[in-house]
């Protein structure tokens, strides 16, 4: 699974934290970004959060889209739960509906969720509206890695000094790591079982994260039928500063790594349901990749994350194409609300 541009990790980062660390604000962290390749719904981000200054009841930070134009989304603290594996890893971490497992370090996870939600709409949400009700979901996937993990600040003697001496390592959380994957699983959803075969992004960070810093930024990731992939994640730079953070990768359908930079992406500039641009441009060795984009699948938080009273943050799916091939991946913007048209 490894080639060149890969950095291998240790497989003991797979596993939660089985103690309370000392730093208060320490956080140990496990998500899923969960894209049916139906386009029919999407789970653009489910994260399990727990931070030392609140061990026992870890974050749970939930969002499902449904192509109708329903939104569910969980942000709450639940009380946390911990299983070892037979080898005694700690290898299962939850916190209220939602769980986590690691089956194999860097081959096999699973993801599971069984509680109630708050349903909106892409449409509210693009007015900044909080009327929600809640409603039962359940939700389980598994998910096999096709290539090894991309660490942030791992690709390039740039990326790692931007991850050292600037902001990126605060923004990012520490150690922070990405891997694709292909999952199957259901989500149960008024009253029926919906089965879902698509693709995933899964991430794990360990360390302080600290977004007071924030501009915004752009991130990308989707993986092709035949293997190929990329992913991307740059960071807007102040007045007069620099990026504080480019980083992307390209994978051929061979399976080789390439280290990349993001030319060009589509920051958001404006809060639409679908349809608005998510194309980007890749620099690397192999020359410059332009991969066009189309916004699928919406949700936009104004008042639940870290910087939203500063910003509004965009997650979602995009249908993604690159040479002649396309497929359904992630997108996730975030914006400073001053740069926001009509906001």
């Amino acid at each position: 699974m490894t080639s060149a541009g890969d950095t291998l990790l240790n497989p003991d980062l797979e596993y939660f934290l089985a103690e309370r660390p000392t730093d208060p604000a320490m956080r140990d962290s496990a998500t899923f970004w969960i894209m049916d390749q139906s386009g029919t719904l999407a789970l653009p981000r489910v994260t399990f959060d727990a931070i030392g200054e609140s061990w026992d009841r870890p974050w749970v930070q939930m969002n499902f889209v449904h192509g109708d134009g329903r939104t569910l989304r969980l942000w709450s603290q639940q009380a946390g739960s911990l299983a070892f594996d037979a080898a005694g890893k700690a290898a299962i971490r939850g916190a209220g509906p939602l769980r986590f497992e690691c089956i194999e370090p860097f081959r096999r996870w699973a993801m599971e969720y069984d509680g109630t939600a708050l349903q909106s709409s892409t449409a509210s949400e693009v007015a900044g509206l909080r009327q929600r009700e809640p409603v039962p979901l359940a939700f389980r996937f598994e998910a096999e890695m096709v290539a090894a993990p991309w660490l942030m600040g791992g690709m390039t003697e740039e990326a790692a000094r931007q991850m050292q001496a600037g902001e990126a390592g605060a923004l990012m959380g520490g150690l922070r790591y990405e891997q694709l994957c292909r999952v199957t699983g259901h989500v149960r959803l008024d009253g029926t079982d919906i089965p879902v075969t698509g693709t995933g992004m899964r991430v794990r960070r360990q360390g302080v994260r600290s977004m007071a810093a924030a501009l915004g930024h752009c991130q990308h990731s989707a993986l092709f039928p035949s293997g190929k992939a990329f992913g991307a994640i740059v960071m807007a730079a102040g007045a007069d500063g620099p990026v504080a953070f480019n980083e992307a990768f390209l994978r051929t359908a061979e399976g080789r790594k390439v280290p990349a930079r993001v030319a060009s992406a589509p920051w958001m500039r404006r809060l639409v349901a679908g349809g608005d641009d998510a194309s980007l441009v890749l620099d690397s060795e192999i020359g410059r990749v332009s991969i066009a984009g189309e916004v699928l699948l919406s949700m936009f938080d104004h008042h639940d994350f870290e910087m939203a009273d500063t910003s509004v943050l965009h997650q979602g799916t995009a249908r993604y194409r690159w040479d002649g091939e396309e497929t359904i991946g992630l997108i996730e913007r975030c914006t400073l609300r001053s740069q926001l048209e009509g906001l």
